[in-house]
This record gives C-alpha cells, sequence and structure tokens, in this order.
C-alpha cells in the first residue's frame, strides 16, 4: 500500500445548503475509497455559499478549504490543481461519488504502469436511481487517445488520477467553458500523454436536471471547442473527425435556433454545417428553414 498523503482530491463546490447533503456524500466517498488517508482540497466558488457549508468544510482536519470569488467549476479545478502538493491528484465534483476502495484500485493501476501519465476508470451513471455503466469501449483508448475521444469522451470529472508531475497545472489554464474535460483529453492526447485504463466501476455520477451537462450553454459550447481544436492543427485523420463532429454541433445549434424561433440563425448554422465533411446528411433538413417548403 503506498502512503497515506500522496494523493490530493480537488472539488470545486459552490457549497449551497441545498447541496449540503450530496457535498457530505462526497466528502465520505474520498475517505472511503483509500485505506490511506487523502488530502481534500475543496475550492468554494462564487458568491452562493452559506456559511455553515462552509464552516464544516473548515473544520474537517482533512479538508484544505480555498475561497474564490469568481463562479466557475473549471476555474476552482485549475485553483485546485495549483495548489496540489502531492505526487497523485484527481477530481469529483460534489455531488459525485467514488466507490469503496476505488483510489487505491486507481493508484494500484498506475504504479503497475509506471509510463502511464494517468489512469481513467469506468464507472456508473445514475439517473433517478437507475444504474447503467458510463462507458462500453473504454479499452480502446490507451492505442488511440485522440481517435476514441471523438466516439465518446473517455475523461470526466470523476474517472481519473493523475501523476502530478507529469499533467501539471498548464493543462487546466486556458480551460473551455461548459467542455472543460474534452479539452483537457484533447490536449493530453495532442501531447502524446500515455493514459492506462481501470474498466471496472470506480464512480458514481449522479445525473439531475440541474446538471451542468444538462444545461443549454454546455450544448452549445461544441462548435466553439470544435473550432478550437481544429485550430491545434491535429493530425489530419482527427481533423477530419473533428470536421464531422463540428457539422454534427452546427446542425444540433440549427435546430435549437429554430426551436427558438431564431430562423435567420438557424439558417447560417445549417449552412456552415453543410459546407463541411459529413454535412450532406443535413441537405433534407433544409426544407424546414425556408418558409413555404413542403415540410413531407
Amino acid at each position: 500500500m503506498y502512503k497515506a498523503d500522496q494523493v490530493s482530491v480537488i472539488i470545486p463546490t459552490v457549497a449551497e445548503q441545498r447541496r449540503f447533503e450530496a457535498l457530505q456524500r462526497c466528502v465520505a466517498s474520498i475517505r472511503g475509497s483509500s485505506n490511506s488517508r487523502c488530502l481534500i482540497i475543496a475550492v468554494v466558488n462564487g458568491s452562493r455559499s452559506t456559511p455553515e457549508v462552509v464552516e464544516w468544510l473548515r473544520k474537517q482536519r482533512d479538508v484544505k478549504l480555498i475561497m474564490e470569488k469568481t463562479p466557475s467549476a473549471p476555474n476552482a479545478v485549475r485553483i485546485g490543481r495549483e495548489a496540489v502538493e502531492t505526487p497523485y491528484f484527481s477530481t469529483l465534483d460534489d455531488d459525485d461519488e467514488y466507490l469503496a476502495g476505488s483510489t487505491d484500485r486507481k493508484m494500484q493501476t498506475l504504479l503497475a504502469n509506471p509510463d502511464a501519465d494517468l489512469v481513467v476508470t469506468n464507472g456508473l451513471n445514475n439517473w433517478g436511481g437507475k444504474e447503467a455503466l458510463h462507458y462500453s469501449q473504454l479499452f480502446r483508448v490507451p492505442e488511440d487517445p485522440l481517435g476514441t475521444l471523438f466516439d465518446s469522451n473517455w475523461l470526466a470529472s470523476c474517472n481519473a488520477l493523475y501523476r502530478s508531475d507529469r499533467v501539471t497545472p498548464v493543462y487546466f489554464q486556458n480551460f473551455h467553458p461548459f467542455a472543460e474535460w474534452t479539452w483537457l483529453a484533447f490536449r493530453l492526447g495532442l501531447d502524446g500523454k500515455k493514459i492506462a485504463v481501470l474498466d471496472e466501476p470506480c464512480f458514481r455520477y449522479n445525473q439531475t436536471p440541474q446538471s451542468l451537462s444538462q444545461s443549454t450553454s454546455y450544448q452549445e459550447a461544441y462548435p466553439s471547442l470544435f473550432a478550437r481544436m481544429l485550430a491545434s492543427q491535429p493530425p489530419l485523420r482527427i481533423r477530419k473527425l473533428i470536421q464531422r463532429r463540428l457539422s454534427a454541433a452546427l446542425h444540433d445549434r440549427s435546430v435549437a435556433l429554430l426551436q427558438k424561433g431564431d430562423r435567420a440563425a438557424a439558417l447560417t448554422a445549417h449552412l456552415r454545417s453543410l459546407l463541411l465533411p459529413g454535412g450532406s446528411r443535413y441537405l433534407t433538413y433544409t426544407r424546414r428553414l425556408i418558409p413555404g417548403w413542403p415540410q413531407s
């Protein structure tokens, strides 16, 4: 077993009263994820915190509390990463959980794979008490991190353990709002970081209607994300994959704009999607954007 205080876990949190129970569950799950003590870095961000919740965090002997005025989860993770002083670190949203023994299993995987810069794991999606395995093709990631990223994002806020000296704070700077984990995975893959896989449940991701991943802002982040990826000059094979995903994202954006009644903006997004690889699949959608065009 590795020594205590080798792993830091960063929790970005707004520390609201309505999330207090979930936050306590989150902290308890970190403690139950290892037989060694983990250091918890709780970054309370924004102005919605409740004094009772903040005071509870302050009293926890294994929690380092950081207060940050900017209301941003990815910025809070960046601040937490800069505060890491241990050889390994991970992250966890305040409404999610680590499963029992999961940090120890992740650590064992990294120790068995000294070339790996990080390990990613599988987990459970919990929606209204119904659970399902999060990933189905995780085993493919080590051989093709960039390619598999465009099938399913293999990096999340709750599924990785990193070596601190190899995944440095710079990777958490210049994050992409609402799609920060996809952007981080892309940067790690582009830099050739070695990824180990532990294809077994190590986390529980508790989805709710209030989750950021269910928000309109989250969905709208992807066209700009894919444009940013293309600007990074990835290999040609990856560039074509990104262009297809950008076409799909622009189509989804067009549909959302049309539903809001903004036909002109919807048409602009649609025309942009048609000009990209794979865009021809959306040709029949054109009729919905032109007044008087038969809809069937």
